[in-house]
């Protein structure tokens, strides 16, 4: 842990060791050190989708897949 005897006085904020943090997302609520007594945040850890695995792996319309859309058409057409 770290000691704060070295710090100026008086030009540094209070550090909340507890302060509330609100998911708007999901409602999850943590206790988590902060200079704010409360805040809230659009997601947190437990409904992120990077931190979840639910993230898209590839975007839906993009250019590659417009590619192999074409790709696909054009051979159905040659093989009639």
């Amino acid at each position: 842990m770290y000691t704060f005897d070295a710090m100026k006085a008086g030009i540094h904020p209070e550090m909340h060791p507890k302060a509330k943090t609100n998911c708007s997302t999901c409602g999850a609520v943590f206790e988590i050190p902060s200079v704010v007594t409360a805040q809230t945040v659009e997601s947190c850890r437990l409904c992120h989708p990077i931190y979840t695995g639910k993230q898209q792996k590839e975007a839906k319309g993009g250019r590659i897949e417009r590619f192999r859309k074409r790709m696909a058409a054009g051979k159905k057409a040659e093989k009639k």
